[in-house]
């Protein structure tokens, strides 16, 4: 974690300090003395390229915090030269390489057999129980766990094993089991992920290290090579705690493509000067015990950032180590999986975790802990030339044949654990003594651990699941996915994106005007984001109203362009009329800009106008009913449109019933009365805020008919009448003669003529009260009767003149006059 360099001294002599007390071994216990085991490997290649001009036998200055084992033998000199470490390989096979000449192992080697964990229950203090436990049972413990779990490792027979799983303080005893590096031989991978174009990285020559702390959890890291910024560790693969050193060589690689100096010699990391410390859990023939790896856990779950004790220490920790096991996705509670428990636990208190997918081959779900959802796995990728585009060519031979640039790793695991593919082909790095090139899913791991040191120096707050996304997103599918083996293509990682921590800035939308009647608001929200600024931004809105809610379609925006978001508010019925402002908060790890976003309601309601009721033109007229047509004007409003409008009934001053809805665009309701019966309609408009108007109400009208032999119709000039059923009163009067005029006077709001069409028929003029009103015509295709040809209405019940003159152009009929009073 971030500190400043007065600070590092401190941190690690409290670790030199705190480490002895924590993983303390009973006086004069032995370390386990296996047969030797050398696990087969990606075979290497002929030297890819010249070495960069480095003098390998440098020698740099001695390790900060921990010395090294004063009695452990000095690593030799490492050769640049991948092709003299694998005899046997057969280029035609197709097969897996025969493993590299054994070396003599040391006389304490990684043996698991007759070694057990014991795990107890929590709460239990480690030291004193594994102290009481051993006594009473005559074994003792050789490691304690008290931070990633509680519980201890020791030798015992079985005798000894079942005794313990009587005791009620003991949880869970599992065997000790070997562990195995995932990478042996030759990386150029530094510019393959862009880490030269990362500003944060910032690789130009010149020492500015990344402030982060990454953990290797490894063979240890040669604390003499001066082109590593080593500042402590500690070492569970002997009971000297201090002798972190490396002799085998795998961590020292790895710590160099993690966070090599950018010190203008030797090779640059991913994350430059980061500083690195070495967690020993394999000794140095690179074999170790399961014990050994939560020895090295539990140290790392111990370590607190020394300026702000409530955070971890390490940024992230590399794991290019494995054993064979599986995902219970219980972290390890189902299958008595302690590393996996302890791994849980250091994930969950914010460490980041980087794991190498393996090297058979096959499935990652079969290596832990590259199997674990917890961990970010890592695929290896065959990278020839540091570019992309494939244009590289076959350089690094392995597993029989050379491998093509871009293209997935022959020996490199597959399937939907792996997260990330980076480079682990034929990688040039840091190794005791000097620089090499070695291949394996061990030297893709460390760039991406690097990565994840990247964005933790420039965002603290990401957690480890926000930094495996992180790296997910920025990564490309910028090489020869189809050579995967499997379906899931993951992508391959790119730290050029990697800038400073951006800023943004949020908006709403304008004004949202809705009505007391209730309604939802909607506001476009808006974040604009710096050219850096890709971390996911969550959105919230404060400051409601009691009943009110509010949601977002998007609660979080992440990526460059992710940059947009609906706020919807819901308003219930009858919010006081007013101006609401509501807080709209966008949270990027505790960075909090806020915007205002305004709800108006409004309570202003639009006019309605009274209805008017006329018989309707060209319907036909029922023995006793009427067709009519209601219509009503346009309803006003001050400052908001109409939405629509409501119409209700009375029948001879009953309830009022529904008549109709209709939208802002419909005026009219067509109806049957039954003559002789009273109707009465009023009408309410809505706006678009959902304010109602007042009812607006009509007169009452009722239907009556004046027939054609009625006195109260005058006639002049020649009328005939006529006889038919489909007649009203089956009797009509007609003329053909120019002039020939049919009226009456009556009392009522409106009036409307009947009559008879056909082919043959001609025209009248229409007069009201003495003035011309219209020409009417009595002609229609078929025959019909009863047909309302005119129809006009007014204003107030009142006395009122209608008269029809007949034109002479073709015969004219009188059926009925249509009162409405």
């Amino acid at each position: 974690m971030r500190r400043t360099t007065a600070l590092i001294a401190a941190a690690a002599l409290v670790v030199s300090t705190v480490g002895t007390a924590i993983g303390a071994d009973p006086g004069g216990t032995p370390e386990p003395t296996p047969a030797p085991v050398v696990e087969p490997s990606p075979s290497p290649a002929p030297s890819p390229d010249p070495a960069p001009s480095v003098d390998p036998s440098v020698d740099p200055t001695p390790a900060p915090s921990a010395d090294p084992e004063p009695s452990d033998p000095v690593a030799p000199t490492p050769t640049s030269d991948p092709a003299d470490v694998a005899p046997g390989d057969s280029p035609d096979s197709g097969a897996p390489p025969a493993p590299p000449t054994e070396r003599p192992l040391p006389a304490r080697s990684a043996d698991p057999a007759g070694r057990w964990i014991v795990v107890l229950k929590p709460g239990s203090d480690a030291v004193t129980l594994s102290a009481r436990q051993g006594r009473r049972l005559g074994f003792v413990a050789d490691r304690t766990f008290r931070h990633a779990l509680r519980g201890y490792s020791a030798a015992m027979d079985r005798g000894q094993v079942e005794a313990l799983r009587d005791d009620p303080s003991v949880a869970l005893i599992v065997p000790d089991e070997r562990i195995e590096l995932m990478g042996q031989l030759t990386p150029t991978g530094i510019s393959r992920v862009f880490a030269t174009k990362s500003p944060v990285a910032a690789i130009d020559g010149k020492d500015d290290r990344v402030d982060a702390d990454v953990a290797i959890v490894d063979t240890g890291i040669a604390a003499t090579v001066t082109d590593l910024n080593v500042v402590g560790g500690y070492n569970c693969s002997t009971t000297n705690r201090a002798a972190w050193r490396d002799v085998q060589g795998h961590g020292t690689h790895v710590a160099g493509t993690v966070g090599a100096i950018d010190n203008g010699f030797g090779v640059v990391g991913v994350a430059p000067g980061v500083r690195l410390w070495a967690v020993k859990i394999l000794d140095d023939s690179g074999q170790g015990l399961l014990s050994w790896y939560v020895c090295g856990l539990d140290w790392i779950a111990a370590q607190r950032d020394p300026s702000d004790p409530t955070r971890p220490m390490f940024e992230a920790v590399n794991m290019s180590v494995a054993k064979w096991g599986d995902d219970d996705r219980h972290c390890g509670a189902w299958n008595k999986d302690v590393l996996h428990a302890a791994i849980c636990r250091l994930v969950s208190s914010g460490v980041t975790v980087v794991a190498a997918a393996g090297n058979d081959h096959s499935s990652a779900a079969a290596r832990v802990p590259a199997a674990y959802n917890e961990v970010i796995t890592v695929s290896a990728l065959a990278d020839t030339d540091g570019k992309p585009g494939g244009l590289g060519g076959p350089r690094c031979y392995s597993w029989g044949t050379y491998d093509n640039d871009d293209s997935f790793a022959d020996f490199s695991n597959y399937g939907s654990d792996v997260d990330i593919i980076a480079p682990g082909k034929c990688i040039w790095s840091t190794v005791p003594g000097g620089y090499k090139y070695s291949s394996g899913t061990s030297m893709a791991a460390p760039h991406v651990t690097g990565a994840a040191a990247l964005l933790k120096a420039s965002r603290p707050g990401l957690t480890p699941a926000e930094v495996r996304e992180a790296l997910i997103y920025l990564g490309t599918m910028n090489w020869k996915w189809w050579t995967d083996p499997d379906k899931y293509h993951e992508k391959v990682l790119d730290v050029s994106r990697i800038g400073p921590r951006g800023d943004f800035a949020v908006s709403a939308g304008p004004d949202a005007v809705v009505g007391v009647s209730g309604d939802t608001a909607r506001f476009p929200i808006t974040v604009s984001r710096t050219p850096t600024s890709f971390e996911r931004i969550r959105l919230s809105a404060a400051d409601l109203p009691a009943g009110w809610t509010a949601t977002f379609d998007a609660t979080s925006l992440y990526g460059f362009a992710s940059n947009a978001s609906t706020l919807t508010v819901n308003v219930p019925a009858g919010a006081d009329p007013g101006r609401y402002r509501l807080t709209v908060a966008a949270n990027e790890h505790g960075n909090v800009h806020t915007a205002t976003a305004t709800v108006v309601v409004d309570d202003a309601a639009p006019t309605a106008q009274p209805p008017v009721v006329g018989a309707k033109v060209g319907s036909k007229l029922g023995s006793a009913t009427l067709p009519t047509r209601t219509d009503w004007p346009a309803a006003t409003d001050p400052s908001t449109a109409i939405a629509g409008y409501e119409v209700e009934r009375s029948v001879d001053a009953g309830d009022w019933t529904l008549a109709t809805a209709t939208s802002a665009t419909v005026r009219s309701l067509a109806s049957q009365h039954e003559l002789g019966h009273a109707y009465q309609y009023r009408v309410r408009a809505q706006n678009t805020l959902g304010n109602w108007g007042d009812w607006a109400s009509g007169a009452t009208v009722t239907g009556g008919l004046i027939q054609d032999r009625s006195s109260a119709v005058t006639y002049s000039g020649t009328w005939t009448r006529s006889w038919a059923t489909w007649y009203s009163d089956r009797t009509t009067m007609w003329t053909a003669a120019a002039g020939a005029r049919a009226g009456t006077t009556f009392s009522g709001r409106g009036v409307a003529i009947v009559a008879p069409t056909n082919v043959g028929r001609g025209t009248a003029g229409v007069y009201v009260d003495g003035l011309y009103r219209a020409t009417i015509s009595f002609r229609s295709s078929t025959n019909q009767g009863r047909v309302v040809i005119y129809s006009t209405t007014f204003g107030s019940l009142g006395t009122h003149t209608i008269e029809i003159r007949a034109t002479g152009n073709g015969r004219i009929d009188l059926d009925a006059f249509v009162i409405l009073r």
